[in-house]
């Protein structure tokens, strides 16, 4: 009888350290996952402010220089997005999504923000992402500075389609004067003759044109 009691003694021993154990692995599982709820809290007020405050407005700003580009801002979980849409047209003949999009560092609780660029079709080589990390807060300066400098970075690459030989070979043209292909769309030069548009690379070769052949 003695003997039973002694091990009935081990085994509520075993039970109460094992429900001992249990609730301090869930204690640590409590105060983890709080902390990741606080921290994910704080992330997306940060890329909130980031979003509406400091990249949307450079976004709108870039789609107020072109007739054919939208902005639109969405969010999914803890990633933020702000992209520039641009439809195609004759002068830029392919469509083009520019995404600064915001996510959560791994490390140092800060924010990551990246830049995406799709051009479609992708018919010339261009950089197509970039990214740069930043502390979640008071850091509206530097991440606008870089979303500026990654804008300026894509005008260059946009402005590449109105010129470019594949994209434009649809709309290139031969100037009557100089024999020189250009683009119809980008022609600096232009008179309408006998119902057909004629096109010129430059003024210099239009007034040509019409010197030899009257007005």
């Amino acid at each position: 009888m003695a003997e039973t009691e002694q091990l009935s003694e081990k085994i509520r021993r075993r039970l109460d350290r094992h429900r001992d154990e249990l609730a301090e692995r869930q204690k640590q599982i409590d105060s983890t996952m709080k902390e990741m709820l606080d921290q994910r809290e704080r992330f997306a007020a940060a890329a909130h402010h980031l979003q509406e405050f400091v990249v949307h407005p450079r976004l709108v700003e870039l789609s107020c220089q072109f007739d054919n580009a939208a902005v639109s801002d969405r969010h999914s979980g803890t990633d933020f997005h702000c992209a520039c849409d641009f439809a195609h047209t004759p002068r830029f003949p392919a469509t083009v999504t520019l995404d600064i999009g915001l996510f959560p560092r791994e490390t140092n609780g800060g924010v990551t923000v990246r830049y995406d660029l799709a051009i479609l079709p992708a018919l010339m080589e261009y950089k197509r992402n970039d990214e740069m990390g930043f502390p979640l807060a008071g850091s509206d300066e530097a991440v606008g500075r870089w979303v500026e400098e990654k804008i300026l970075e894509f005008v260059d690459t946009y402005l590449r389609l109105e010129t470019h030989p594949v994209y434009q070979k649809d709309h290139t043209v031969v100037d009557l004067v100089c024999g020189m292909p250009i683009s119809a769309t980008a022609a600096p030069g232009r008179i309408e003759r006998h119902g057909r548009t004629l096109y010129f690379c430059s003024e210099h070769c239009r007034d040509a044109y019409l010197k030899e052949h009257g007005e």
